[in-house]
């Protein structure tokens, strides 16, 4: 049976596309490439994007429609926030000394606060000659106004007026109203989290999760939180989505990365070392950020031996559960706090963004977190977008089910290319069988009559060759392009997009983000369907391959 070419065209979503979908068909290595360097051959073909890779459909409307009224200048851009503290984060990021050429100069920037039929935003103005001085801030922070918010303001834009506001302190801020549908979601997700524990521990109650608008917006909120509790360095283990990365790479206390975490790094025994020294220095570590497991190369870390370390040093552990999600492991015996973007498997349609943090009452720094969050979180997360989330996640343990099914099913097909000769797969990485596979399983959760958990919705293949693995990529049939979690399989060429600084690729390259790395979120087709079309792609690999060797 032949496969058929995937019918998505460059720049369109996932099918059924629509004015909120938050995915970016590029269907070929080098227009993944040109997506995020926002090559203009490729943005102009944009019908559909990652809303933080660039502002799109109602979001970027909304933008034109404020720059209009604000009359600025024709050569800049503006983007539009809900967070009243993007000011104040902008001037960080801006004059940073990490931008690069052409750097922005405070003279360079406009801010705005505006009022639209009750709703403050905030606005930013900067040269577009510029764009990449500033536009981490949409896409590291999270807090740009989301597609179905700026589809709601339209319809009211004509009553704008400028609000005045003192730059030297955050600007005053009205907030969205929390909805029935706010209430909800926090009683699901508390429901997920109190559901088969691996241990005996204090019940998570709804009060203690907090939504927000997109997963980076929830990293950015629980970063600014404990920095109020435990201000100092902060620590990050392993593979790190890059948004988050970037992020916290530039916290002004400074970040210590160690990279490989595998079974064979000793990272355990480097941290020890590190925080002894630290602390024999009389310096303090704020706290230490993992993902569990890692995007993308799927690494679990020994979360008991972290527990154990940050007891020692008295140390606040955060860890991001995106990609293990809430229904397969369970990381309340380690975590003091856990976030989690929402908008990859627990909304699963690729259509609503959000994000949320967990504090756990268990923890001896809830007490500290939660009068921080009691005095200064304040809703940002835009009824609409509450709704469909609520909507989408209501068949969640169902959506999991198959997306573990499907993950395990293309690593077993994957996994027994490994090591035979002629072979284009060098490594396939997914928990299950990466050398860490033990620390994931200490973590899952139990199989109840409701649910079996597995290893989750992500894996990642190594091939042996570039030139394999492109050819594997482009001719894949699957929707590509930046995003997991989804209800069709998404394939992306993620490491090759993290830049080309020689020494940063390097780096990265030696604790595991290989150029040579696809990355491969399956999704909810049936299994038959997806081993044809992986197998088809292997022989594109063999070929390009065997035509190196000769």
């Amino acid at each position: 049976m032949t496969v058929q070419r995937m019918a998505t065209e460059l720049g369109h979503a996932i099918p059924p596309e629509g004015p909120h979908t938050v995915t970016v068909h590029t269907p070929t290595w080098d227009t993944g490439i040109a997506l995020i360097n926002a090559d203009q051959a490729v943005m102009q073909k944009i019908t559909s994007s990652y809303p933080r890779i660039i502002p799109f459909g109602h979001a970027q409307t909304l933008c034109l429609a404020v720059h209009q009224k604000l009359a600025l200048p024709a050569t800049y851009g503006c983007h539009i926030f809900t967070d009243p503290h993007v000011f104040s984060v902008t001037q960080e990021h801006a004059f940073s000394h990490h931008r690069k050429e052409p750097r922005l100069l405070p003279a360079d920037m406009i801010f705005k606060v505006v009022d639209i039929a009750g709703v403050y935003l905030y606005c930013v103005g900067f040269p577009m000659a510029k764009t990449q001085g500033f536009i981490g801030v949409w896409q590291n922070f999270g807090t740009g106004v989301s597609t179905r918010l700026a589809e709601h303001l339209l319809t009211q834009v004509d009553t704008l007026v400028e609000v005045p506001f003192d730059l030297a302190g955050n600007p005053t801020a009205t907030y969205l109203p929390e909805t029935a549908a706010h209430q909800a979601l926090r009683e699901r997700i508390a429901g997920l989290l109190n559901y088969a524990p691996i241990a005996p521990q204090k019940a998570v109650a709804p009060g203690d999760i907090y939504l927000y608008p997109s997963g980076m917006a929830a990293i950015y909120g629980m970063h600014r939180a404990i920095m109020q509790v435990r201000k100092g360095p902060m620590i990050g283990l392993g593979a790190i989505f890059v948004s988050t990365y970037l992020l916290i790479y530039e916290v002004p206390d400074g970040f210590k990365h160690f990279g490989a975490c595998d079974a064979q790094s000793g990272v355990m025994d480097k941290l020890d070392a590190y925080l002894q020294s630290e602390a024999e220095a009389g310096r303090k570590v704020s706290y230490i950020f993992v993902e569990f497991p890692s995007n993308p190369l799927l690494v679990s870390v020994d979360l008991k031996r972290l527990r154990s370390l940050a007891d020692q040093y008295n140390i606040i552990v955060a860890i991001d559960i995106t990609i293990g999600s809430f229904c397969n492991v369970d990381v309340l015996p380690v975590a003091d706090v856990v976030v989690s973007s929402l908008t990859k498997s627990f909304s699963g349609y690729a259509d609503v963004m959000g994000g949320s943090v967990i504090l756990n009452p268990s923890s001896r720094s809830y007490p500290a977190l939660k009068k921080v969050y009691q005095a200064t979180f304040h809703n940002e997360y835009f009824a609409g977008d509450a709704e469909k989330m609520l909507a989408n996640s209501a068949d969640y343990l169902g959506r999991s089910t198959i997306l573990n099914r499907n993950a395990a099913a293309i690593t077993d097909l994957l996994q027994a290319h490994v090591g035979k000769v002629g072979s284009p797969v060098l490594k396939v990485l997914y928990p299950s069988v990466c050398d860490t596979a033990a620390n994931y399983a200490a973590f899952m959760r139990p199989a109840t009559a409701e649910f079996t958990p597995g290893y989750g919705c992500l894996l990642s293949i190594d091939f042996t060759t570039l030139a394999a693995a492109r050819a594997f990529y482009d001719n894949l049939q699957v929707n590509k392009g930046p995003h997991l979690g989804a209800h069709r399989t998404l394939a992306f060429n993620y490491n090759s997009t993290l830049g080309t600084d020689p020494e940063e690729v390097q780096y990265q390259a030696g604790y595991g983000l290989r150029r040579e790395q696809v990355r491969i979120s399956p999704g909810l087709e049936e299994v038959s369907e997806l081993i044809e079309v992986f197998e088809d792609a292997l022989k594109f690999a063999v070929a390009a391959l065997q035509e190196g060797e000769t």
